[in-house]
């Protein structure tokens, strides 16, 4: 496996130990998603040979994935498909409801990362995230990702920095 297909394996498990979590979390005395998160980090971490920041890097971009379609779901009421901006059937049926459930409005708690500065919200190629559309900040080329993978540069202007597309 190389450090690519590590990292986006290591993403993928990352979603399912949050998913799993939060629904277990229902039972009993809920952690923060911060916890959950971190907890899924160190997992990650262990099981991936991971560097810290590594972990990190991975654990802010599933973070700010689930804000961004707690987001969307809460306020413009659309549906997980609508967010992905992608095509489902390009998607694994599995990884949708992965994704749905650790999104679930009713019970996510997410004061803790609600994070709103244009920074924040960028992300950079290279970052390993799950699948969906992104705008290149600069020349505003869109790329779609049918899988959890990493971002690549912008073909057209070779930028770095794109926006999730939204709807």
């Amino acid at each position: 496996m190389n450090d690519k297909e590590k990292l986006v394996a290591a993403f993928d498990h990352m979603v399912e130990n949050v998913s799993e979590a939060v629904h277990d979390a229902e039972e009993a005395l809920a952690p923060t998603i911060d916890e959950m998160v971190h907890n899924a980090q160190l997992l990650v971490r262990e099981l991936y040979s991971l560097s810290q920041e590594e972990a990190e890097s991975l654990g802010d971009t599933l973070k700010r994935d689930m804000h961004k379609a707690n987001k969307t779901l809460n306020q413009q009421g659309k549906e997980l498909k609508d967010w992905l901006s992608f095509d489902l059937t390009l998607v694994e049926d599995s990884f949708i409801d992965l994704i749905a459930r650790a999104a679930d409005k009713t019970w996510l708690d997410f004061h803790k990362f609600e994070y709103e500065s244009h920074q924040a919200s960028l992300y950079r190629s290279g970052e390993v995230c799950n699948a969906g559309s992104f705008n290149c900040s600069h020349c505003d080329n869109s790329i779609k990702l049918s899988m959890t993978g990493q971002i690549p540069r912008c073909p057209v202007c070779d930028h770095a920095e794109f926006y999730r597309v939204i709807g």
